[in-house]
C-alpha cells in the first residue's frame, strides 16, 4: 500500500510590497522553449518582500521547483523510509542502520552553472543542525566522502528507524534543505561543526553552543540572496505581489525531461482564491483545498480533472483527562456513540474526507497495514446509539433530568467547543456536534478560537478540555500513533526508553493525560506510550522489524479503540485538480501525483497538448 501525505495548506497574509512587475506570458509558450504551465505553490504563499531563502519562515521559494531536497518521501504507511530521488541519485543503509550514504545526481548543477557538490550539503546539514531539524532524526555527523559522495552517521547512542528519512521528509522544525555553499557557507563560522559537537553535550558549555546555533539560525533565516540560484528544474526570474514567473533551469541534472519552460505560480492566500482561479480555468494544477459541494460542482463544470488519493491525516475531538468527566473512559465511549460520524464528514469535509471507519489513530486506508481482517472486524465500530450511550453515562453516575445531563457533582454538564481561525471544515463539522450532543442533553457551544499558532499553545496548556485536533499524521507507524501516545500525551523519547511528563512541563505538550496503562479487553494491560516509543526504534528495513512494527501498532490500535482518548471523525482524501485543456501526460502513481508539480516534471511527466 503506498499512502501519501496530506498537504496541510497555510495561507498566511501576503506582505504589500512594490517589487518588479512579472512580465505577461502567453500560455503557449515562452522565450526559454516549452509551454508555460501555470499554478499556486503548494506550500509557499508569494509574499514580495520575504527573502528567497528556504530556511526562512515566511519565504518566496517553491519546492520541488527550485527549492531542492535530497529526497521526496513516497508517502509509504507501512515504511516512512520509503523515498523518491531529488538531488540524491542513490543511497545506502549500513547494515546496523546508522549510517547513511548518499550518492549525488550525476552532472548536477547550480542554476548559474555551478556544480551541486558534497560541500553544498555538508553547509546544508550544519544549516540544518542550527534550524533544530537534524536532531529530529538523531543526526550525529555528516562527511564529505568526495565531491559527490556524502555520509551522514547517526548520533551516538540512538536508534531512531526514521534515521533515513534525513534524505528529505522534512519536520516540524524546519526541511532539509540543500542550498550553494558559495552563499551560505559564508554565514557559517569555521568552527560550526565544533559547536554543533558542543550542543549535544551536557552543562554550560552545552547551553553556550546552543545559544550560538539559535543566533546563527537567526542569521540564516534573514539572509536575502539577490537572486534566486536553483538545483531544481526551474528558477525564480521575477516575482511581484500577484505572481512570480519562473523559467527552466538549463543546467537541471535532468533538464531534458522538462517540457515545460516556464511556470507562473499565482499569488493566493485564501482558498475563496484558489476557488476563483479553478473556476476560471487558470490553474493548469491545483492542490487540496477544502470546499463545499456546490463549489466543488463548479470547478468541475469549469474543465478541472479531480485527483484524489488517500491520505495520512485525521480530523478528531480531543480530551483533556485531566478534567472530569473526561477522565472516565465509559464518558468518552458515550460520546463517540451520540456522535455520528457520518454526519459530521458529509457537512465539514463533504469532497475531501471520508468517515472514519472507528477510533484508531490511524487512517481507514493504513489499517491493512497493522491488522489482520480479524482484528479489524473485532473492533468497535462506534456506530451512533444512543441508547448504549445513555446506559455508559449512567453506569458512570451521571443522571439525566428531563433533558439535561448532570455530573456526579450535581452540575450541568456543558461542552464549549473551541475552532481555530481558517478552518472551516471544523467549524461546520462543529455545528453538527453541537446539535448532536445538544439534543442529546449536553447543550453544547462553539466558540470562535485565535489563530492555529495560539490554539495549540491553549489545547497544550490544558485550556480546552474538548478540542479539535490532527491525528494519525504518518507515513509510518510511530509518528501515527505519537499523535495520541507522545509528546502530546507526555512521552519524550529518553535515550533507550521513553520519560513521561506530566501536563504543565515545558518539555512535553501533555494535553491528553491519558493513564499509564490500561487494560484493553482480549490484549491485555499494556502501557500505549512505552509501545508507541518502541515503534521508532525498529529496524523497518527488515521483514523482522516490519512485523513487529505490526504486532505492536494492533495493541497501540486496541488501546485507542477501548480507551478514545480521541474521537476520530474523518480521514482526509487528498483532492487535488488538473486541467487537460493546456496539458496532458500527469502521472497517475499516488506515489507521483502526490508529489508538488515539480517532481513530475522532472520525471518527465506533463507535457503540452
Amino acid at each position: 500500500m503506498n499512502i501519501r501525505r496530506l498537504r496541510l495548506i497555510t495561507l498566511p497574509l501576503a506582505v504589500a510590497t512594490t517589487v518588479t512587475v512579472v512580465a505577461a506570458c502567453s500560455s503557449s509558450g515562452s522565450s526559454s522553449g516549452g509551454a508555460t504551465f501555470t499554478t499556486i505553490g503548494y506550500t509557499t504563499v508569494i509574499t514580495p518582500g520575504a527573502p528567497m531563502n528556504p530556511f526562512n519562515a515566511t519565504n518566496n521559494v517553491f519546492p520541488t521547483f527550485d527549492a531542492m531536497q535530497l529526497g521526496w518521501n513516497a508517502g509509504n504507511s507501512a515504511n516512512p523510509n520509503q523515498e523518491l530521488p531529488g538531488l540524491a541519485s542513490s543511497w545506502s543503509l549500513s547494515t546496523s542502520g546508522h549510517s547513511l550514504t548518499v550518492h549525488l545526481q550525476p552532472g548536477a548543477k547550480w542554476s548559474n552553472g555551478k556544480p551541486v557538490t558534497a560541500t553544498d550539503v555538508v553547509d546544508s546539514a550544519a544549516i540544518w543542525f542550527a534550524q533544530g531539524s537534524a536532531q529530529t532524526y538523531n543526526l550525529g555527523s555528516v562527511k564529505a566522502i568526495n565531491s559527490t559522495t556524502v555520509q551522514f552517521n547517526e548520533a551516538a547512542g540512538a536508534s531512531n528507524n526514521l534515521f533515513e528519512t534525513v534524505l528529505g521528509e522534512g519536520s516540524a522544525a524546519g526541511t532539509q534543505w540543500i542550498v550553494p555553499s558559495f552563499e551560505y557557507g559564508k554565514l557559517l563560522p569555521a568552527n560550526i561543526w565544533t559547536t554543533i559537537r558542543a550542543s549535544e553535550g551536557t552543562g554550560s558549555a552545552a547551553t553556550a553552543a546552543s545559544t550560538k546555533l539559535t543566533d546563527l539560525a537567526k542569521t540564516i533565516d534573514a539572509f536575502a540572496p539577490k537572486t534566486d540560484i536553483s538545483a531544481g528544474p526551474f528558477y525564480i526570474k521575477r516575482l511581484n505581489n500577484s505572481q512570480a514567473l519562473l523559467v527552466k533551469n538549463s543546467d537541471f541534472y535532468a533538464a531534458g525531461n522538462l517540457h515545460v519552460g516556464t511556470v507562473i505560480m499565482e499569488h493566493q492566500n485564501t482558498a475563496q482564491q484558489i476557488y476563483s482561479y479553478l473556476e476560471s480555468g487558470t490553474l493548469d494544477a491545483a492542490p487540496y483545498t477544502a470546499m463545499a459541494t456546490n463549489v466543488y460542482n463548479q470547478v468541475i463544470a469549469a474543465g478541472n480533472k479531480p485527483v484524489s488519493m488517500p491520505s495520512l491525516v485525521a480530523a478528531c475531538l480531543t480530551f483533556d483527562e485531566n478534567v472530569a468527566p473526561y477522565n472516565n473512559i465509559k464518558v468518552r465511549q458515550a460520546l463517540a456513540y451520540v456522535i455520528n460520524r457520518v454526519a459530521v464528514q458529509k457537512v465539514g469535509e463533504p469532497t475531501s474526507g471520508s468517515p472514519s471507519k472507528t477510533i484508531t489513530g490511524a487512517v481507514s486506508g493504513a489499517l491493512d497495514d497493522y491488522l489482520t481482517p480479524a482484528q479489524e472486524s473485532a473492533l468497535n465500530p462506534y456506530s451512533p446509539n444512543t441508547a448504549m450511550a445513555t446506559s455508559l453515562l449512567k453506569s458512570a453516575g451521571l443522571t439525566l433530568k428531563g433533558n439535561q445531563w448532570y455530573l456526579p457533582n450535581g452540575t450541568a454538564w456543558t461542552i464549549t467547543l473551541p475552532v481555530p481561525q481558517g478552518f472551516a471544515d471544523w467549524l461546520s463539522a462543529s455545528s453538527v456536534i453541537k446539535s448532536e450532543l445538544t439534543s442529546f442533553g449536553i447543550p453544547t457551544t462553539i466558540t470562535g478560537g485565535p489563530s492555529w499558532t495560539e490554539y495549540q499553545p491553549n489545547l497544550f496548556t490544558d485550556k480546552y478540555p474538548v478540542g479539535w485536533w490532527l491525528i494519525a499524521l504518518g507515513p509510518g507507524a510511530y509518528s501515527t500513533f505519537a499523535r495520541i501516545y507522545g509528546t502530546y500525551d507526555g512521552y519524550v523519547p529518553a535515550g533507550a526508553t521513553a520519560k513521561r511528563y506530566a501536563a504543565g512541563n515545558p518539555t512535553a505538550d501533555n494535553f491528553l493525560n491519558t493513564p499509564d496503562t490500561v487494560a484493553v479487553p482480549n490484549v491485555g494491560t499494556i502501557n500505549p506510550g512505552q509501545l508507541t516509543f518502541q515503534l521508532s526504534q525498529l529496524n523497518l528495513a527488515s521483514a523482522a522489524g516490519l512485523a513487529q512494527q505490526r504486532a505492536i501498532a494492533a495493541k497501540v490500535i486496541a488501546a485507542v479503540n477501548y480507551e478514545v482518548p480521541v474521537i476520530q471523525l474523518w480521514d482526509y482524501v487528498d483532492l487535488q485538480f488538473v486541467n487537460s485543456k493546456r496539458f496532458t501526460d500527469f502521472p497517475t502513481s499516488d506515489a507521483i501525483i502526490g508529489q508538488d508539480p515539480g517532481v513530475w516534471m522532472a520525471d518527465g511527466y506533463v507535457k503540452a497538448k
